[in-house]
């Protein structure tokens, strides 16, 4: 399997769909091996649904869970063959069975063909975020970043609360230059999922972004470089969509003016604090000339809402949870559970913007 910093879609169907097949004997084996995927006895599951399926072979349920474990146990091809024969007898069969049959054959190095499964399936349920999700995968591991970037936006838009293709959307973005919507991306991804092993993973790759090109270069000299394409998107005149090179001027300017006065630097959770305050005002102010692009329309409404609120310093310390070894994070946190709740729930219950119909 490709090399990748993320998790592909994989999760059982689940007993309460196992009970809908079947007669009773075989309904209990069909739980019995869920119960021992979800424990990692994917081998043991295995039997499980083989011993289901020699009472009735054309069992849609037992078939569905033995090709995603096959796949868990990097068996591409058998799920393959599994898979492709569940769709063969029925299209319209769940979305998870097209979901896993493009991983099958993603894992066989069959690009062009797994991006196929996933748009077939997308045909048949083309608001199922996950089939997106795992179309982006594909996409991202064979360098189609664009490709990806609009896969994982799809998967947001149609289930906000997926985690991953926050996550995703946001690294792909951070290796092609967006910046912002890099930021925003991740720092929805760490809402969602702060204290996490992934946060761990994925938090400095936000701290990064938020003070990309300011270098302290002397007790009080400071240096602020940018990317190419930020000062050529700055100074378009010409609106393209998701331009944010003002906006990264804007939040290059905050970083180096965070950085301290007279040598003394503030720490490193103000600082993020602050900066991510002047970034939502600025995001607010720009919003005003109508931009365009998915950026503009799904995150920064979010962003700007959640800065006008109040809520900036309960994200900032939230999403840097996983610090369980910075005592400032931990204090703050201990100090102000009201203002991280109040924050969570208005997060929770934040409307996001419905695909079109």
């Amino acid at each position: 399997m490709k090399k990748l910093l993320f998790l592909l879609w994989s999760a059982s169907i689940g007993v309460a769909a196992a009970q809908t097949s079947g007669n009773p004997a075989q309904r209990d084996l069909v739980e019995q091996g869920v119960r021992l995927y979800d424990d990692g006895k994917y081998d043991e599951a295995v039997t499980k649904y083989q011993q289901a399926l020699a009472t009735d072979p054309a069992d849609e349920v037992a078939n569905s869970e033995l090709a995603l474990t096959y796949n868990a146990l990097h068996r591409y091809a058998e799920a393959a063959a599994v898979c492709e024969k569940l769709l063969k007898t029925n299209p319209e069969i769940a979305g998870s069975v097209y979901v896993t049959y493009g991983n099958s054959l993603d894992g066989q190095k069959k690009v062009k063909q797994a991006l196929q499964a996933y748009d077939d399936g997308l045909r048949h349920h083309p608001n199922y975020y996950a089939l997106y999700y795992n179309k982006g995968i594909a996409q991202a591991g064979s360098g189609e970043a664009a490709g990806a970037i609009s896969s994982f936006q799809q998967s947001v838009l149609r289930n906000p609360n997926h985690a991953s293709s926050h996550m995703s959307l946001g690294l792909v973005q951070s290796r092609t230059d967006a910046r912002i919507p890099s930021i925003l991306a991740l720092a929805r991804f760490l809402v969602l999922e702060p204290g996490s092993q992934r946060a761990t993973q994925r938090l400095p790759v936000l701290d990064k972004e938020m003070m990309a090109g300011v270098t302290q270069t002397g007790e009080q000299a400071i240096t602020i470089s940018l990317s190419e394409k930020a000062v050529k998107d700055a100074g378009r005149k010409r609106e393209i969509p998701d331009n944010f090179g003002q906006a990264e001027l804007v939040l290059a300017a905050a970083g180096a003016q965070n950085l301290g006065e007279d040598g003394q630097a503030v720490s490193s959770m103000e600082r993020f604090s602050k900066q991510l305050t002047v970034l939502c005002e600025d995001l607010a102010e720009l919003s005003a000339k109508k931009p365009t692009g998915f950026t503009w329309g799904y995150y920064v409404p979010y962003f700007v809402e959640l800065e006008k609120k109040g809520y900036v310093p309960a994200l900032t310390y939230l999403i840097h949870s996983s610090q369980t070894d910075a005592p400032e994070v931990q204090q703050w946190l201990v100090a102000h559970p009201n203002e991280v709740a109040v924050f969570r729930e208005w997060s929770k219950n934040y409307l996001w913007p419905k695909p079109l119909k």
